[in-house]
């Protein structure tokens, strides 16, 4: 490694320790505190059973999304109930004991999401106002505080026109400065009427609408890829992964397109990550590429350009894997991401090249998690690993597969990340929410 390039990654670990260090012990969106998989915590354990060991609580709770963690808190979108009384669900319960401190269901309608697949969008957290936001499959979006009292909630199908898919996949909303930022596919009135993949940012403290951004064109497939936020050239960007194919960074003030990135000939699902100084966006997809008939792709992207970038700001690709819905992590010039049969590859950030390969199952949906020298993460068919990477391979430390209570001969599935604070390591399955650390 030139002295430059050690330089670089030097100034990116104090950059990204400087903001994880602000809110170190917690985890207030579905990414953590980077937007990128990563946090600053260390001591964390390298192995754990679902018989005791490092299990420090679990709670009954049928979940399919990420937990996010703040005020000692840990809140949760998941599913209870069967047949008529089939109802959506946001918990919060103590991030130390496991108990159950507030919950609110609501009826699922408006939509044609199947019942296993409700819960899919996580929750966000604002570390400023202590405020939770929530978006139901039903196209009810929340405003809680933390003790659970509805600050303000929209109807984003009645108001807006949302559009839902059987998928079950709805966007997790996004905390931007004073905004709070969701998205979905919609068809309205007016400059709304033809159907896109639209951002609306609302004021996060009052619910009232601020801005409506419509970047792509035609929408190819109802996707779930969460935007993250930046700064890039002085200028605060959204970026996230639109439903025609594209990447887009719009201003955060007001939703206008800055720049755009042609990569799928489907919808994004996941998300992208942006490095320690603002100048490269790494995105990924699973479908057919827009200039080959490779399947899959990640890309690194030079976010500095305006416009259409496709042919200009490509810095490097990585073809022919199914990277359709991990989300990738990104720390310490690596780049850490699994295909859809849920192989993890670890790439060089700089140059795409791949240093490992390393399988963890069959169905890889869960999206990695990098703290204290370790990778923790979930794949569908219940098991939960936890990773030492190295430059040149992947070491497993621990595998744990989870199976259901009443039929062990059957796993239980996992499709969200694991949350990280204050010690702890929290995910859900579809019986129970799980807090795993070291004994006190």
């Amino acid at each position: 490694m030139n002295q430059h390039k050690q330089i670089c990654y030097i100034l990116c670990f104090i950059i990204a320790f400087g903001i994880n260090a602000a809110h170190a012990d917690e985890w207030p969106t579905w990414r953590g505190p980077n937007q990128d998989g990563t946090s600053a915590e260390t001591g964390l354990i390298s192995t754990w059973s679902a018989e005791g060991e490092n299990l420090l609580w679990k709670a009954d709770f049928i979940g399919r999304s990420t937990p996010v963690v703040m005020n000692g808190r840990v809140y949760v979108v998941g599913r209870v109930g069967q047949d008529i009384t089939q109802q959506e669900r946001f918990a919060c319960f103590d991030a130390k004991t496991g108990e159950l401190l507030w919950n609110h269901q609501f009826n699922v309608f408006h939509t044609t999401i199947s019942f296993n697949r409700v819960g899919w969008a996580s929750p966000a957290g604002d570390v400023e106002t202590g405020n939770v936001y929530v978006h139901g499959v039903q196209g009810l979006f929340f405003c809680f505080d933390k003790d659970g009292e509805i600050v303000w909630a929209r109807s984003l199908t009645e108001e807006y026109g949302r559009i839902s898919g059987y998928g079950g996949r709805i966007h997790t909303p996004i905390i931007a400065g004073d905004l709070v930022v969701i998205s979905y596919l919609n068809s309205s009135w007016g400059e709304q009427a033809a159907t896109r993949h639209r951002y609306f940012a609302f004021d996060k403290r009052t619910g009232e609408l601020v801005w409506v951004s419509t970047p792509g064109g035609r929408p190819l497939d109802t996707t779930y890829s969460t935007p993250v936020v930046a700064e890039i050239n002085g200028q605060s960007y959204i970026i996230g992964g639109n439903a025609d194919g594209s990447i887009y960074a719009m201003k955060q003030a007001t939703g206008e397109r800055v720049w755009g990135f042609n990569l799928s000939l489907r919808g994004i699902n996941t998300s992208v990550v942006v490095d320690a100084f603002g100048k490269k966006v790494y995105a990924s997809h699973g479908e057919e590429n827009i200039d080959n008939t490779a399947m899959g792709r990640v890309v690194c992207i030079d976010a500095t350009g305006t416009g259409d970038v496709t042919q200009t700001h490509e810095v490097w690709r990585y073809d022919g894997v199914n990277f359709g819905y991990v989300s990738p992590a990104l720390h310490d010039g690596r780049l850490y991401i699994a295909d859809n049969s849920a192989n993890l590859y670890c790439l060089d950030a700089e140059t795409g090249e791949l240093n490992w390969e390393h399988s963890i199952g069959t169905v890889g949906k869960g999206s990695p998690v990098l703290a204290d020298g370790k990778l923790y993460v979930t794949e569908v068919n219940g098991k939960f690993h936890i990773l030492r990477p190295g430059a040149d391979a992947c070491e497993t430390l621990s595998v744990q597969q989870l199976n259901r209570d009443e039929d062990e001969k059957h796993y239980v599935e996992i499709y969200g990340s694991p949350a990280i604070a204050d010690g702890r390591i929290y995910f859900t399955t579809e019986e129970y929410l799980y807090c795993i650390g070291r004994m006190e």
